[in-house]
């Protein structure tokens, strides 16, 4: 069979809160879904928040989803092509990915080109009109931030992370009729630039 589809997963947020039967199951789903694609996947892009939180400290990972991740380096080496574009829970993607498991990390928003197809693929929060939630993530992607979050005990800081990610969650999912509204203004400005189409996460939608 040839290497021709191209898949899209976004917004797993392996190592959230919660039941770790419930954390178990979802893994199972994920890793059955990764097995099914490995004989006709030409790609696959992850578009933001494979993990609920992710930060690398130089000899240091966070241990949630090692299953997943073992699953992931089994496709890559497999010869799917893996592509990771960072979230606003995952901003901080390192070398350990990329070097360990086998994924691309071009960094932000893409245009890409599949089968004469020209998709625009991003993870949908840069398209967030709040000035609070864009400072706030430019601090967490500033050299400063990263290098002051490496002093922290690893224990330390996914403890912080587990605390902030409920209250991000909340607020980013509560105004359906504003969020459908970004979608759909940053959908058309993208088509209008020549994208057939887009392809973004984020909202839970």
């Amino acid at each position: 069979m040839s290497r021709t589809r191209v898949y899209f997963i976004s917004d797993v947020h392996l190592g959230a809160k919660g039941a770790v039967r419930e954390s178990r199951a979802q893994e199972d789903s994920l890793i059955g879904f990764l097995r099914s694609i490995r004989e006709d996947a030409e790609v696959l892009y992850i578009v933001g928040d494979l993990f609920d939180f992710w930060f690398e400290y130089g000899s240091v990972v966070p241990s949630c989803g090692a299953r997943v991740l073992f699953e992931l380096h089994s496709l890559s080496e497999s010869g799917v092509r893996l592509v990771y574009l960072p979230g606003n829970h995952d901003v901080w993607l390192g070398p350990y990915l990329e070097k360990e498991v086998g994924f691309e990390l071009p960094g932000g928003p893409l245009l890409v080109s599949h089968q004469g197809v020209e998709i625009f693929v991003a993870h949908g929060d840069e398209f967030r009109r709040d000035w609070k939630f864009r400072f706030s993530r430019a601090i967490l992607k500033s050299s400063v931030c990263i290098w002051l979050f490496k002093l922290l005990h690893p224990d330390i800081g996914a403890w912080l992370a587990r605390g902030t990610s409920q209250v991000s969650e909340s607020r980013a999912h509560s105004h359906t009729k504003q969020n459908r509204s970004i979608l759909l203004d940053a959908a058309r400005e993208q088509i209008g630039k020549g994208a057939d189409a887009v392809i973004w996460g984020h909202y839970h939608y």
